[in-house]
C-alpha cells in the first residue's frame, strides 16, 4: 500500500493502491504517517518525493472505506484523514503527479512544497462535489497558492482543473510528457537537497511561518531563523 525507497539523500513514497486509484484508506494513511516520520527523523534525508503507482497521484479518501467505517470518525482536535496533512512537513517534499489528483490526494499534493505534474494530471475537490467537506486544509492552502479567487473557483465549482491551467494559476511548479513526473520530480528534489541545509531550512522556514506576522515581525523571524546557532 505504502513502498518507500532511496535515491541517494532523496526518500521516495509511493502510494501503491493502483486497483483503487491509489484511493487512500485508514491503514494507508497510518502507513504514509509513519514512512514521512522515518523520513523525517533520518538524517541522510534530505528531500522526499511523493508519487502515486500505475499512472495516478491519489484518487483521495476511500469512499467504500469510508461507507464501511473503516476511517477514524475525523474531529477538529484529531488526526485528518490523510494523518500527515495539518502541519507542514519538516523537510521539503517534492510531490510527482499523473493522473487523477482528487479530494483528499489534492489536498495532500498542495501539502507538499512543490509539485511536478504531466499533462495527464487533474487536479480538484470533487468530494465537495459528493457532500463531503475537506478536512485536510485544502481550504487554507490553496489560496495561498494560487489566491482566493481562483480557490473559490476550484472549490466552489468542485471542477476538474487540467494540468496546463494549474500551471498557469501556479498550481504546479514543472509541466512534463506523461510518464516523467517522477524522473522530473526526483531531478528537483536534487536540487531542493544541494544547498546547504542549515540556511536552505531558514529560508523555508521563513517563507511557511510568515503567513500569519506583520510584514515587520515576519522580516525579524527571518533574521532569527537565518542567525540561530
Amino acid at each position: 500500500m505504502i513502498r518507500t525507497g532511496r535515491h541517494g539523500d532523496i526518500h521516495l513514497i509511493t502510494l501503491d493502491r493502483p486497483g483503487r486509484r491509489n484511493a487512500v484508506d485508514g491503514p494507508m494513511a497510518e502507513a504514509l504517517a509513519e514512512a514521512v516520520a522515518a523520513a523525517e527523523r533520518d538524517d541522510e534525508v534530505r528531500a522526499i518525493v511523493l508519487t502515486g503507482a500505475g499512472g495516478t497521484f491519489c484518487a483521495g479518501n476511500d469512499l467504500k472505506a469510508m461507507a464501511a467505517g473503516e476511517f477514524p470518525v475525523p474531529t477538529a482536535d484529531g488526526p485528518p484523514p490523510m494523518q500527515v496533512t495539518r502541519t507542514p512537513p519538516a523537510k521539503p517534499v517534492v510531490a510527482a503527479i499523473e493522473g487523477y489528483c482528487f479530494g483528499g490526494g489534492f489536498e495532500l499534493a498542495l501539502w507538499a512544497d512543490l509539485r511536478v505534474a504531466s499533462t495527464t494530471a487533474e487536479f480538484g475537490t470533487l468530494n465537495l462535489a459528493q457532500g463531503l467537506p475537506c478536512l485536510d486544509a485544502a481550504t487554507v492552502r490553496l489560496p495561498r497558492l494560487v489566491g482566493q479567487g481562483r480557490a473559490l473557483d476550484i472549490l466552489l465549482t468542485a471542477r476538474r482543473v487540467p494540468a496546463d491551467e494549474a500551471l498557469s494559476y501556479g498550481l504546479i511548479n514543472r509541466l512534463v510528457e506523461p510518464g516523467r513526473a517522477l524522473e522530473e520530480a526526483l531531478e528537483l528534489a536534487g536540487a531542493v537537497a544541494r544547498p546547504p541545509v542549515e540556511a536552505r531550512n531558514a529560508a523555508r522556514r521563513s517563507v511557511l511561518e510568515q503567513w500569519t506576522l506583520p510584514e515587520d515581525e515576519a522580516a525579524a523571524n527571518e533574521a532569527r531563523l537565518a542567525l540561530a546557532p
